[in-house]
C-alpha cells in the first residue's frame, strides 16, 4: 500500500472533517497559492502531517485562549 500526499482539496476535505479540533485554521486561512508554497518549501503534505498541523493549531489556541480570558 503507497501512502500518497495529500491534494489541495483533500487537504481542504480533511481540514473541514476536523475544523473543531485545529483544521479550521487552514479551512478558513489556506488557498492553494499558500498550500503549493508550503509543499515546495516543506516538501508533500500526507495525512499524518495535516493532522499533526491541525493539532499544534487546535493547542495553541488553546492556550491562547487560556490565557486571555
Amino acid at each position: 500500500m503507497t501512502i500518497k500526499p495529500l491534494t489541495y482539496e483533500e487537504l481542504i476535505s480533511l481540514a473541514l472533517e476536523y475544523y473543531e479540533k485545529g483544521g479550521d485554521g487552514v479551512y478558513e486561512c489556506w488557498d492553494e497559492k499558500y498550500f503549493n508554497e508550503y509543499v515546495e518549501t516543506f516538501g508533500p503534505i500526507y495525512k499524518s502531517n495535516a493532522l499533526a498541523i491541525f493539532e499544534y493549531d487546535y493547542e495553541i489556541r488553546k492556550d491562547f485562549e487560556a490565557t486571555i480570558w
